[in-house]
């Protein structure tokens, strides 16, 4: 069956290559979107491992080939074998390994050197993990996003072990692959940042603010003036014309 005749039936084929450093993650992300349980604990991936299964969240469905390269595959010549015919290639990094972080300026060579000349080039992304792990983070935030910047990368941040980010990271680069404009692809709403409200007693011999100078978003309020915007809200809605 031809390419075309695979998209139209909705047959669609994507490989992605997962690289980076080792112990980062990869195998345990890419299990975790699958829903397997083959967790690494204390191992390494060895060539490389490919695994098959159906994307989730996209219809029509497509079929995914996951290929999880081993971290040690930077410096031998297998590497542009794993690359071959990748549509997808993500770049993991350890947010807290600064040194894992570092190393994905070669792997960036590494992989422009080797599709330098194909006519078709891979989506590029980037996938910081180990977010449950924040307060340990060695990565600061604007290198990383002055990485991506640089090198055109599509940038993510989630954890493979709770599986934060991990379904919409393949979902948003398939769709963005396929051109899914159709497919509306939006990060869980714990992605988004929630209003700060820092509930401060209010002093007695403190000023009163005037609840109409009062910007519609606070992000500091004291719980008096809190619900005098609330009453008013209310009162609002409540008023017959």
């Amino acid at each position: 069956m031809s390419d075309t005749e695979d998209e139209e039936s909705g047959n669609r084929e994507v490989k992605i290559t997962i690289l980076g450093e080792p112990f980062t993650g990869k195998t345990s992300l890419c299990h975790k979107y699958f829903g397997t349980n083959g967790v690494v604990q204390g191992g390494s991936t060895w060539g490389a491992e490919v695994m098959a299964g159906q994307c989730l969240g996209l219809r029509p469905p497509v079929t995914l080939y996951l290929c999880d390269v081993a971290g040690n595959s930077l410096s031998t010549c297998m590497l542009r074998n794993y690359l071959y015919t990748s549509d997808i290639v993500i770049f993991v990094y350890d947010l807290t390994n600064l040194q894992s972080f570092e190393k994905l300026n070669e792997w960036i060579r590494a992989v422009d050197k080797i599709v330098e000349r194909e006519p078709k080039k891979p989506l590029l992304a980037l996938f910081g993990n180990k977010s449950d792990l924040e307060h340990q983070r060695a990565v600061r935030l604007s290198c990383v996003k002055n990485f991506a910047s640089e090198h055109l990368l599509e940038n993510f941040k989630g954890s493979a072990r709770t599986g934060e980010m991990v379904n919409y990271l393949f979902s948003n680069l398939i769709g963005r692959l396929l051109n899914y404009e159709s497919q509306q692809i939006t990060p869980p709403a714990a992605a988004y940042p929630k209003p700060i409200i820092n509930e401060i007693e209010e002093q007695s011999n403190g000023p009163t603010q005037n609840v109409d100078a009062v910007p519609t978003s606070p992000l500091i309020m004291n719980r008096k003036t809190l619900r005098k915007i609330q009453r008013k809200a209310s009162s609002s809605v409540c008023c017959v014309q």
